[in-house]
């Protein structure tokens, strides 16, 4: 992988940490051409606007933004993409697991290095890492922009995220590491929920695509991303993969994400 080079310090996060996924999105063809759904497809089984019965956050005023901000650091972004944070236009995304994985959209980039940071309720911070990334052949632009990961470490001395609790992640791009100010940064929240034994049984009992209609049904954000995430790289030509993806993006507003090759 040609995303990131592991300072010392993170070496043993190097095949936990950050995995970098490439989702194909589908074009626009005439209605004809297109495969038809099936009536069992996972895109037929995903809601057209995701937060329909969300409950606000409880925080008041979020500190963070899911596209990149900063417009003075935008001349480390090649292009017209930006830094997208792949979360429900609320920001606050629902969870059960201890540590879940959070996705981002990476822009072709000549930033030097990429710091993620988590911070509770309070803003206080609680966990943070910081990535060189791997520079080009031509020592200018960085890798091949696409979808990124990091599943939060259970062994970094980072304590279960706390139930009914809300947190706020952050990457940031740093385009100068002696000029922060220069930084483009995107993020999300996350809000630990209490588990539903009747789900736990029915997801163990169910096939990946089953699990994606179930977590959803349960607005359970980072689970329904992370299956899909997970199927659709190890399926990349499946159209119905394809479409669900699309269509879940659609759901929170972030539609029409660059067309990407898988890697």
């Amino acid at each position: 992988m040609a995303w990131f080079k592991r300072s010392s310090r993170f070496i043993i996060l190097t095949t936990l940490l950050a995995v970098s996924l490439a989702i194909g999105i589908a074009v626009n063809t005439p209605a004809q051409m297109q495969p038809q759904l099936r009536t069992d497809s996972i895109s037929g089984k995903l809601p057209t606007d995701w937060e329909n019965t969300f409950t606000p956050p409880t925080s008041g005023s979020l500190p963070v933004n899911r596209e990149g901000g900063g417009t003075r650091g935008a001349k480390c972004i090649q292009g017209n993409d930006s830094l997208i944070a792949l979360v429900p236009a609320s920001l606050i995304g629902e969870t059960i697991a201890e540590y879940p994985t959070v996705f981002w959209y990476m822009p072709k980039t000549v930033a030097s290095q990429l710091e993620f940071m988590l911070q509770d309720a309070n803003q206080e911070e609680i966990y943070s890492t910081t990535y060189t990334l791997a520079k080009s052949t031509d020592n200018t632009v960085i890798g091949t922009p696409g979808i990124m990961s990091l599943s939060l470490p259970a062994f970094a001395n980072l304590p279960p995220l706390k139930l009914n609790q809300e947190y706020f992640w952050t990457v940031a791009l740093v385009c100068n590491p002696t000029d922060r100010s220069l930084d483009v940064f995107a993020g999300g929240g996350i809000k630990r929920v209490q588990p539903d034994p009747t789900l736990a049984r029915r997801v163990q009992q169910a096939t990946p695509q089953e699990r994606i209609a179930l977590y959803a049904n349960k607005r359970l954000w980072y689970e329904t991303l992370a299956t899909l995430v997970e199927l659709q790289r190890d399926r990349p030509n499946s159209y119905d993969l394809t479409n669900a993806f699309n269509k879940l993006l659609t759901s929170v507003g972030l539609q029409g994400l660059p067309s990407q090759q898988v890697n």
